[in-house]
């Protein structure tokens, strides 16, 4: 009788094997997108990415480097929107998903954004500036101080302290419907600290839509996880907020000379 029944289990797990064995595979992630600034700022540059017109500034300040971009910020530059500026400082994009065939990304539930960034030795931190992120809605609706149905995930680098007091505190820096008016939001501020150390590294974002959760690594290690961002799920992610200036609106936040900051190797993919 065990015997029997020991065969007929047997024979159970095969048809099950066999059974899995014939079913299609399940589906996998979808494929990461990739992109790189070998062709700034070129049309092929541009359709690689998808880029959007509007929102954009700085492409003078920018140059492709062996893949990557080399930005450049004035002393004591900040913000377009400056006033009392003596010189002008870093660059500005969005992409579009869509534009480039990738309407799955844009539908994703959560996305994680990875790309390298690199402060050389002599570079200064001032008292902060702005990092790409990841966005969601209509361009220019989610920065600047400008609400709408619309969210962005850039990173930040502050330092309160002013120049030279210290490696600059890392952040992400929200901007979500949820806000109303007014300026963004820091989520997770000093959880690291960005270094110059004239090296390359690897930060990652991960942002899920449906739990607001967003997840930080820096060169493969996780610094922040935190429920940062709110009423986004029925917002699409729409691309990449290519997007580094020092500020703030004034240029006590800038440099106190000249820098610049190189980034490559930008990839976005579901978790």
């Amino acid at each position: 009788m065990r015997t029997h029944r020991s065969r007929r289990a047997a024979g159970l797990l095969g048809l099950v094997l066999a059974a899995a064995v014939a079913l299609p595979a399940t589906a996998s992630a979808a494929e990461p997108w990739s992109g790189d600034f070998a062709d700034f700022p070129a049309d092929s540059w541009s359709q690689q990415w998808g880029v959007v017109g509007d929102g954009q500034f700085g492409f003078d300040r920018m140059s492709g480097q062996d893949g990557a971009v080399d930005v450049f910020y004035g002393q004591g530059s900040s913000a377009p929107s400056c006033e009392d500026c003596p010189s002008e400082g870093g660059g500005q994009f969005y992409s579009d998903f869509t534009a480039v065939g990738r309407g799955d990304l844009a539908e994703a539930r959560s996305l994680q954004l990875t790309y390298q960034v690199r402060f050389p030795a002599d570079w200064d931190f001032g008292k902060g500036g702005k990092l790409p992120g990841l966005y969601g809605g209509k361009p220019g609706e989610a920065g600047g101080g400008n609400h709408g149905q619309a969210w962005s995930t850039r990173f930040m680098w502050r330092n309160d302290d002013g120049s030279g007091a210290r490696s600059a505190d890392g952040e992400v820096y929200v901007y979500d419907p949820s806000m109303g008016d007014g300026y963004g939001e820091d989520v997770g501020r000093g959880a690291w600290q960005w270094q110059a150390d004239d090296q390359w590294h690897t930060v990652q974002q991960t942002v899920d839509r449906d739990s607001g959760r967003i997840v930080v690594r820096l060169d493969g290690q996780q610094v922040l996880d935190e429920q940062g961002i709110q009423q986004i799920s029925d917002i699409p992610f729409a691309g990449i907020f290519f997007s580094t200036f020092f500020g703030g609106h004034a240029t006590e936040w800038g440099p106190s000379h000249d820098v610049h900051a190189q980034f490559r190797d930008f990839q976005v993919s579901t978790p």
